[in-house]
């Protein structure tokens, strides 16, 4: 007898349909257990089933059946007409037979998030997908796009209910999400047509529902070696994935990358990237991924346009150039060293301008945010990933509320932003003048979009855009952004660093340019190529293999096993430790970091919010030589009546005293909700 052999796609969704099925089957709630005595009679079985449906209450499936996007649906979609550049994308969209990859390069700030949400409808129409995922670099970027998302999914049926999921590690603290109700209500009373199902809030179904915002995490995760992992294929084999900032991940990231693209191009899930800036080989890698191919034409590679789509019809490659009526931004470039920052600041703020300093370590932002609090002004706020969870929420609102597209030229007047990363990603913030370290050429050219992002009427002094690019990070030898950016990245960067750059005109060039300068005889360029070498082959521990083989039991033999073991895999980072930032002191007496008193008896309200006390500690606290003793330290300090505790069941608490100050691991830890946590030690100051 021969027996039907599954390609290993289908092996791998048949499988997560059967995990599905089975856990569904095995919860008592829906399948009440029966009666040892009761023999079980199959005439039962229908009715069984029909009830435990009829409990779950899943809302309907998404649909979309029109492959076409008038302008008159997308101003009723988003609010206003496309712009010429938006209805180039849905041309080519609308005229995609067989929808594949889609790349979208443009600048910052000119609509790529509608132009991919409406292609997204037309891809899910011609696909016949029935749901959306959207992937951010970060928790924030997954937070602050998240409203939108939900504001397009509201608009997607009038007569039926669907699934929106919000998926990171602190999605339960996110008030909107919260705030949609948790199932099908009996009566219709809600307008939004959106429900937070409780089957689709599991760490592994959420990818199950219609809508899923997520930190893209959660798609790389495709890629990993993990349990279940077929229920996340299934989820997103089905859906129309659309992944933003695709220039944010390293080398090893897009190991992980590349795999998952693999695996949706063997299902023609359609996907859509999105960056600002992309080198032309990371932009014919992705595509050879998705394709399965080896090589491409040479045109796509030498294609330097800028906005330049790049999309596939079954085997065919396309590219098209966008055209870009927005302005043209002539922005004037100086390099200058760390003793020329107060001087900058200071006559920018005399003359009532809004400055921006990103820079690449916690702690010299924190460093410049107090020089400048001592010597300038105390109008100046600090936002960095160094604070814990509410603090970091009123940090993002008051700097949106001084910076942001709706900022009033009062609340602007002399404000001075000081942050790291943060502040170049997904943050829709202007400034009248920027100052920020040097960094690989296409992040810098994702912080130069934070200035002069807006029209507005600003200081005369600082009515010309004008960035100051310290240089000392890349000229000086031991800096903490030569442990965070490969030294010959700076180099390159530094080099081609031109006194004038014309936004978006010049982004492609300098990203080619700084790329393509591959001096094989250059030491610093042997060892950036050596790194990624590095970062490549260690990401192979628990990658998956690509649809190749022909069973999924052989490339599953080896798996990630934690949820948090899984989330660290697929960056490339030590693992973290997360720690409840409280207070103990006064006869032991437990407060908030505000310093609130716990009552007696835990409320369950009082644990909800010491639950939202969270930080990561820096990476200096998970080296190989003493992550095990910190974590000891922390385990030595929790206690044993909050295990009894949902919430904080084997959660590690960080207990500091009526100073705001600990020790931890030979640190000295202090926490301020203005400066965040501040480590020191005996050895030299650490960056991170």
């Amino acid at each position: 007898m021969k027996f039907l052999i599954l390609q290993v796609t289908a092996q791998m969704l048949m499988s997560g349909l059967i995990i599905v099925a089975d856990w569904m089957a095995s919860n008592t709630e829906f399948f009440p257990l029966i009666s040892v005595d009761d023999t079980g009679d199959e005439s039962l079985y229908p009715g069984r089933v029909e009830n435990a449906w009829n409990e779950l209450k899943l809302p309907d499936m998404w649909r979309k059946y029109n492959q076409k996007y008038c302008d008159t649906a997308f101003k009723d979609t988003f609010g206003f007409m496309p712009r010429e550049f938006q209805r180039k994308i849905l041309d080519a969209a609308e005229n995609t037979e067989n929808p594949g990859l889609l790349i979208l390069e443009a600048p910052m700030g000119c609509g790529k998030t509608e132009a991919a949400l409406a292609s997204a409808e037309i891809f899910a129409a011609k696909s016949k997908k029935n749901g959306l995922f959207f992937g951010l670099p970060t928790q924030a970027t997954a937070n602050g796009l998240f409203p939108r998302i939900q504001s397009w999914a509201e608009k997607q049926s009038d007569e039926f209910y669907h699934s929106i999921q919000l998926k990171h590690g602190n999605s339960a603290f996110n008030k909107a999400f919260q705030e949609i109700q948790k199932g099908i209500p009996d009566e219709d009373t809600d307008s939004s047509g959106l429900v937070a199902h409780s089957w689709f809030s599991g760490n592994k179904t959420a990818c199950l529902a219609d809508f899923v915002v997520a930190t893209v995490d959660q798609m790389l995760m495709l890629a990993l070696k993990r349990r279940h992992v077929m229920m996340l294929h299934l989820g997103l084999s089905e859906k129309v994935v659309v992944i933003d900032e695709v220039h944010a991940y390293d080398a090893y990231m897009n190991q992980y990358l590349e795999t998952a693209l693999r695996w949706l191009g063997a299902y023609h899930t359609p996907v859509i990237l999105l960056s600002a800036t992309l080198p032309a080989e990371r932009r014919v890698s992705l595509l050879k991924a998705y394709l399965n191919i080896k090589n491409t034409d040479k045109s796509i590679e030498e294609n330097i346009s800028y906005p330049l789509l790049t999309w596939t019809d079954g085997k065919d490659i396309k590219q098209e150039s966008l055209p870009y009526a927005d302005k043209h931004l002539s922005v004037s470039v100086r390099k200058i060293n760390n003793d020329d920052i107060i001087s900058a600041v200071q006559k920018a703020v005399e003359c009532g301008g809004c400055v921006g300093i990103i820079v690449n370590t916690v702690k010299r932002a924190q460093d410049i945010a107090e020089d400048i609090h001592q010597k300038i002004t105390d109008n100046v706020l600090l936002y960095h990933s160094q604070y814990i969870m509410s603090d970091r929420t009123i940090k993002e609102e008051k700097l949106l509320k001084h910076t942001g597209k709706t900022s009033t030229d009062e609340m602007r007047k002399g404000f001075v932003a000081v942050g790291t990363q943060v502040l170049e990603q997904s943050l829709d913030i202007d400034f009248d003048l920027l100052i920020t370290d040097i960094c690989p050429i296409d992040l810098l050219l994702q912080r130069i979009g934070r200035l002069h992002r807006h029209e507005r009427n600003r200081p005369e002094k600082l009515n010309e855009p004008v960035c100051l690019v310290v240089t000392d990070e890349y000229e000086n030898d031991k800096t903490g952004s030569k442990k965070i950016y490969d030294e010959w990245l700076l180099k390159t960067t530094f080099s081609y660093l031109p006194d004038k750059i014309c936004l978006p005109d010049d982004i492609s060039v300098l990203v080619q340019k700084v790329y393509s300068d591959k001096n094989k005889d250059d030491s610093m360029y042997k060892k950036y190529i050596n790194n990624k070498k590095i970062k490549e082959s260690h990401s192979k521990s628990f990658r998956l293999n690509a649809p190749k083989c022909r069973s999924i039991h052989s490339m599953l033999e080896r798996f990630v096993d934690s949820d948090a073991a899984a989330e660290a895999s697929v960056r490339d980072r030590l693992p973290s430790i997360e720690v409840l930032v409280m207070k103990r002191y006064n006869g032991n007496k437990i407060y908030f970091p505000d310093g609130t008193e716990l009552s007696a008896d835990l409320t369950d309200e009082e644990c909800r919010k010491i639950n939202e006390q969270r930080l990561r500690l820096p990476a200096r606290f998970s080296q190989k030589w003493n992550i095990e003793k910190t974590v000891k330290e922390l385990e030595n300090q929790c206690i044993e009546s909050w295990q009894d505790k949902y919430l904080l069941k084997n959660k590690l608490v960080l207990f500091l005293d009526e100073n705001n100050e600990t020790e931890l691991s030979k640190c000295h830890l202090k926490y301020s909700s203005e400066k965040g946590l501040i480590c020191s030690t005996w050895e030299s100051d650490e960056n991170e």
